[in-house]
């Protein structure tokens, strides 16, 4: 039987290290990330928040809660990081909300040293992601009543 607490230490140590070997960032995995107010599973200069997922199976709507709940903590942006049983050591998904990934790909995203320094748009980025997921609570509750 697989320690899944050891299991789950293992996952972010390869993708931080994944992350380095591939000049991506400076990365370390955080062996504090649900006590304090950084969460992500790795510590990095991306101003992201990495929930990172070692998993045979996952639930991917409440892996995502989380890492969007974690993420409002740290104003960082939410990206969850899935490696599941079978794939190649090297291989990852990646699970990010439409908009971050819309915001990256045209190049509109800061890196975590420059969001640090401009706490005003720090609080509209933590603003925004609040909004969005009370926005998603409350169609779920209009959703259930109807």
């Amino acid at each position: 039987m697989v320690n899944s607490k050891k299991k789950g230490n293992r996952g972010e140590n390869l993708w931080a290290n994944w992350l380095r070997d591939n000049n991506i960032c400076k990365a370390f995995r955080n062996s504090s990330s649900g006590a304090n107010i950084v969460k992500s599973d790795v510590t990095n200069n991306l101003g992201m928040n990495f929930e990172v997922k070692s998993v045979k199976k996952l639930n991917l709507m409440e892996a995502w809660k989380q890492s969007e709940r974690d993420a409002a903590m740290s104003h960082t942006i939410p990206t969850l990081v899935i490696h599941f049983d079978g794939m190649p050591q090297d291989n990852w998904l990646i699970v990010m909300n439409n908009y971050d990934w819309a915001d990256l790909i045209k190049g509109k995203n800061e890196s975590a040293k420059q969001v640090a320094t401009k706490t005003k748009q720090s609080s509209n980025e933590y603003l925004k992601t609040a909004i969005r997921l009370k926005s998603k609570e409350i169609i779920d509750l209009i959703n259930k009543v109807e």
